[in-house]
């Protein structure tokens, strides 16, 4: 009798450990997500595309300002949407790894425009050399996951991921020329909307296990 519960006390021990080892959080790989950079709430962030030539998106960084606090949340990045304007937001550049998935979650506002959101997949620009994080500028676009709209006058939780569980052997042709990834906001121009959206807890994480790669039917 001794002997189980020597025993019992083991695992009831064992349990008691399992239950009071913490969690390991899940890595936030959006640098500045929470607009808290000293240097500059917006540090890292795609805002200005004056570079680009795009007449639509001209000042678009002009749009943008810091807000502390928004309707209960905090640290929030507020975007201004001009008529028929092409007003973006793009994260901070990430190194995306093929194969790997990747999930986008944060809290959106809108007031008079509905968003769409994806993730961008980049490779360095002709004559770019490799070294640390490129700028956007220094960057050329191959690829575009899956869009997804929304909005509201309410805080909404946005989720968007990166790529499917399932992809085609062709997606995954072009997947693996990908370097590096940014997830895009935006409201399209010409759209005729007007209003504002706004962007708080912005999160990025890797997602366990890799994309299935589904082979085409043989011929």
């Amino acid at each position: 009798m001794k002997h189980v519960n020597r025993i019992l006390g083991l695992v009831l021990g064992g349990l008691v450990v399992m239950a009071v080892a913490p969690v390991m959080a899940e890595s936030n790989l959006c640098f500045n997500s929470s607009f808290t950079s000293t240097n500059d709430p917006f540090e890292g962030w795609g805002l200005n595309y004056d570079w680009s030539g795009n007449s639509k998106q001209m000042g678009n960084h002009k749009n943008a300002s810091f807000l502390p606090e928004y309707k209960g949340r905090s640290n929030v990045l507020k975007m201004v949407v001009p008529n028929s304007y092409e007003s973006k937001v793009e994260t901070p550049v990430m190194e995306y790894e093929p194969g790997d998935r990747y999930k986008c979650t944060f809290d959106l506002y809108t007031e008079g425009v509905s968003l769409r959101v994806l993730f961008l997949g980049y490779a360095l620009a002709p004559g770019v050399p490799p070294g640390d994080l490129p700028k956007f500028l220094d960057l050329r676009r191959i690829y575009k996951g899956d869009a997804r709209g929304g909005g509201g006058a309410s805080w909404k939780s946005m989720t968007v991921i990166f790529p499917k569980e399932e992809i085609s052997e062709l997606a995954y042709k072009h997947l693996k020329k990908v370097r590096y990834m940014t997830v895009l906001m935006y409201v399209p121009g010409g759209s005729g909307m007007a209003g504002a959206f706004y962007i708080s807890n912005m999160k990025v994480v890797k997602l366990p296990g890799k994309s299935k790669v589904l082979k085409s039917a043989s011929k």
